[in-house]
């Protein structure tokens, strides 16, 4: 018997939205407080990763899944983002070789151009782990996560006393080594789609969106006067012992027992924003790699100040060129290769054979 599948949540789809633009958002340069950002926003990223984890394929269908739909699109954005570099950066031969070393090697020192590359292998290497590790139990897969994420703790404190020169997880190529440790956030993705999904059919939804809200809120509050350290996954830092985990999982609780809830209801009222939050969650790996080139453009062109203006400025031009690109990819035959999506139809075409 195959296993239940989950109902179909449009409000779930749009926090994959969401949290795709809150990735954006991190890049876009430092503002006040902004650790009530990052301690939860690369965590959420993951754990909506796991709460679409399905259960009973086997390792090799999950291998060629994840080299379809994550690893051909880095590699297709590689080259991409190589001949960005080669035709901006023309003439600086020195330059543009560490870039292309770096960026193509991954690993602690990897150029800024792939700023945000390191989602795409990190995501599939942690998928893979949890497939293997699926034949063994429910907890045989939590011992080796949280194991990870132990050594990850570890390591950070070994690089803060100098005892080596750099995170030895995150110095890997293409930083595959934070798969361990991530592997975590995507087993509490798994268990929060079993727990709270039953009580969004259950319960009212104004009841569950008010407790998601004060969840939040609470983590939210707490962070700033208990100086909780943020999260930098990217470095291998996940932050204050527990106390940021549990943060970021109260932040994702919350913000689930929302969009399930009352985002879910109202946009279940109309086909049109149903229709457009399936799109725009399908752009996630286009955005991931463009939304970089974006900023770096524009950092190098007279909007790189630490002001609000700039960054305002760089977030909401990051953000729209992004989408709009990435949904104009989606919609020629270049998807599969750019996106590892199937290619979107055509709208319009559709509206012109059913004139009704």
């Amino acid at each position: 018997m195959s296993p239940a599948r989950v109902p179909r949540n449009i409000g779930i789809d749009l926090l994959r939205v969401f949290s795709i633009v809150m990735v954006v958002v991190g890049h876009a340069g430092s503002f006040p407080n902004d650790q009530l950002l990052t301690v939860w926003r690369m965590p959420l990223f993951f754990m909506l990763s796991g709460f679409f984890f399905t259960p009973g394929r086997s390792l090799t269908v999950e291998f060629s899944k994840r080299w379809n739909t994550l690893i051909i699109p880095y590699l297709a954005w590689s080259l991409i983002i190589s001949v960005w570099i080669i035709v901006t950066l023309w003439g600086q031969h020195e330059v543009i070789f560490d870039h292309l070393e770096s960026g193509w090697l991954g690993g602690s020192d990897q150029s800024i151009y792939w700023m945000a590359a390191w989602f795409i292998t990190t995501l599939a290497g942690a998928t893979i782990l949890r497939r293997f590790l699926e034949r063994f139990g429910s907890l045989i897969p939590w011992l080796v996560a949280i194991a990870g994420i132990v050594v990850s703790y570890i390591l950070t404190e070994m690089v803060s006393n100098g005892t080596v020169d750099t995170h030895p997880l995150v110095d890997t190529p293409l930083r595959l080594g934070l798969a361990w440790p991530v592997m975590f956030y995507l087993l509490v993705g798994e268990l929060l789609r079993k727990l709270l999904m039953p009580l969004v059919k259950k319960f009212s939804s104004h009841v569950l969106a008010l407790i998601g809200l004060v969840l939040v809120g609470v983590a939210l509050y707490a962070t700033v006067p208990f100086n909780i350290s943020a999260h930098f996954i990217q470095a291998g830092g996940f932050g204050t012992p527990v106390l940021t985990p549990l943060i970021a999982i109260m932040v994702t609780v919350g913000f689930i027992l929302v969009f399930a809830t009352w985002v879910n209801d109202m946009l279940q009222k109309f086909r049109s924003p149903q229709a457009g939050v399936s799109r725009l969650v399908r752009t996630g790996t286009p955005v991931v790699f463009l939304h970089g080139l974006v900023l770096v453009w524009m950092y190098q062109h007279g909007f790189g100040e630490d002001s609000l203006e700039h960054f305002l400025w760089r977030l909401s031009t990051a953000v729209v060129v992004s989408f709009l690109m990435a949904l104009l990819i989606n919609s020629t035959p270049t998807a599969r290769l750019l996106s590892g999506a199937p290619q979107e139809p055509n709208i319009l075409r559709k509206r012109d054979d059913n004139p009704s």
